[in-house]
């Protein structure tokens, strides 16, 4: 049988990415669960064909988790794969006893774990025997690398470089006074298996060397060589120095919890990804979970994805209230999310429209939460806005007259009254002369570019909406935007609805 669905739940963003990655390769569909809570929070509405679980999770470890599947009438019959970078032979002996159908250690072969995992899925099913404990070498081998590339894969090798750097780096400083051997020891085991699937083979074996240096009882200056060998080994790869969001946002997201709702397959592995890569802690939750649950309450933000399958989601029911102090964001096609009523419409503090690119939910989410942890202090500094009437009149300032008349259409034809400007001095004339309700303003004019327009604006203290309009990967260029008093931005290509959406919304 094809397409079984398998639930991985792990702790560690990139093995539990990794592995998502391996099982869908092989034919299968993969949930996954970064914590036990998460796991037993998507068992109330998923039904896997089998769960591969890490042994040692926060909160509700896997032992305890395969316990709990094997109480519950409706997983009772769910085979349990427990994996684990322990090397005790008495983990495997725990695993069976909690009610394991069985045990791999890490670092898992990437090549097989596929079949290994379709033993357990067939009727020729029989009850575990006596624990086999693989030999040392086995337990430490270098898996291939993955024959997998695109964007998710990516993005995976970024992350594990820069969290692989950053571990490394914080032994080193603790090398002399506070070095934990027992998180070391797990780290370097967990590289082993992530570096060598994901390309990085010298870093791998310089992980397996480290791990073995390390279980010898080498001395500070032992390890501290061989840590600047490996830190050396992660830093080189082009992808370790690509920078994609400004340290800026990386500290605004850092540990903070999200909860995606509704999210799944690839989508679900991107979106965790990049959030995982700004340092965020990602929590898949179904559509349906709900908004005083404790997973909820412990969010920094909710995203919902809006889309077919979750037409019935109550976060998307017009008498739907989000939850005091979480803001949500809506994540869809622009034809799903502007389909929605106005008045659900409304309970977005954001929208992530179509393919988003993963600069685009970090910037989004970390503008979300800026507004939503500085809101006093963002009203007390924003200039007093007067009532906007019932057509407003809305600036759009652009050198590029395909652009001017493309804006001017969608604008009018949404009862919006329309002035254009193609420079910033005229832009500044008729800011000063009709006083309008909102600006559409390109940053990168020639002459006096839109930030100059901008920064002139906000000197005045005029009380004007001001939108910039922005080509692609400029994350800096929004940054200083929202520095300099602007309200939203729109990303060139742009959609007219997109554009018109967001105005209204600040409008």
């Amino acid at each position: 049988m094809a397409g079984e669905i398998i639930l991985v739940v792990d702790d560690e963003p990139v093995s539990l990415r990794l592995t998502a990655a391996v099982l869908r390769r092989d034919g299968y569909r993969v949930q996954v669960a970064s914590n036990g809570e998460q796991a037993v929070s998507m068992l109330r509405t998923l039904r896997p064909d089998l769960i591969l679980s890490d042994v040692r999770l926060p909160g509700i470890d896997g032992l305890e988790l395969a316990r709990m599947v094997r109480g519950d009438p409706r997983t009772a019959a769910v085979p349990v794969v427990a994996i684990t970078a322990a090397s005790d032979p008495e983990d495997e002996l725990l695993a069976y006893q909690a009610g394991c159908d069985g045990f791999i250690r890490k670092p898992i072969d990437t090549q097989t774990i596929g079949a290994r995992l379709r033993v357990f899925l067939g009727n020729e099913l029989q009850p575990a025997a006596a624990p086999q404990v693989p030999a040392p070498a086995a337990a430490s081998s270098i898996p291939e690398p993955l024959a997998l590339e695109g964007p998710q894969m990516d993005a995976l090798r970024r992350m594990f470089l820069r969290d692989a750097i950053r571990e490394v780096r914080r032994m080193l400083e603790f090398l002399g006074s506070g070095f934990d051997k027992a998180m070391a020891a797990r780290l370097f085991h967990q590289w082993i298996g992530s570096a060598g699937a994901l390309g990085y083979s010298a870093a791998a074996v310089k992980s397996r060397e480290a791990e073995e240096l390390l279980a010898s009882g080498a001395t500070p200056a032992q390890m501290g060589s061989v840590l600047n060998e490996l830190a050396a080994l992660l830093s080189a790869p082009r992808e370790a120095a690509e920078i994609h969001v400004p340290e800026a946002i990386l500290e605004r997201l850092s540990h903070r919890r999200i909860a995606l709702l509704g999210f799944e397959g690839e989508e679900a592995d991107r979106t965790c990804a990049t959030l995982g890569q700004a340092g965020a802690a990602p929590y898949l939750l179904p559509a349906d979970e709900p908004a005083d649950s404790s997973m909820i309450r412990s969010c920094a933000a909710v995203i919902v994805r809006v889309g077919d399958a979750t037409r019935s989601s109550p976060w998307l029911a017009g008498n739907f209230t989000p939850p005091l102090g979480v803001p949500c964001l809506f994540a869809g096609t622009k034809e799903d999310i502007f389909a929605l009523p106005a008045r659900v419409q409304a309970n977005a503090a954001e929208f992530l429209l179509d393919a988003w690119q993963a600069e685009e939910i970090v910037m989004r989410l970390s503008r979300v939460l800026a507004l939503a942890q500085d809101a006093s202090e963002t009203a007390a500094a924003a200039p007093e806005r007067r009532p906007v009437p019932a057509r407003p009149e809305i600036l759009v300032v652009d050198d590029d007259t395909n652009v001017l008349a493309v804006v001017r259409t969608a604008l009018e034809s949404r009862n919006m009254r329309v002035r254009c400007a193609s420079n910033g001095p005229e832009a500044l004339r008729l800011v000063g002369e009709t006083a309008p309700d909102a600006l559409v303003l390109d940053v990168n004019m020639s002459g006096m570019d839109g930030f100059e327009v901008l920064a002139a604006i906000r000197r005045q203290a005029l009380p004007a909406r001001v939108v910039m309009l922005t080509a692609r990967q400029q994350e800096r260029d929004i940054l200083r935007g929202f520095e300099l008093g602007a309200d939203d931005y729109v990303v060139k290509p742009f959609s007219p609805l997109e554009l018109v959406a967001r105005l209204g919304r600040l409008l």
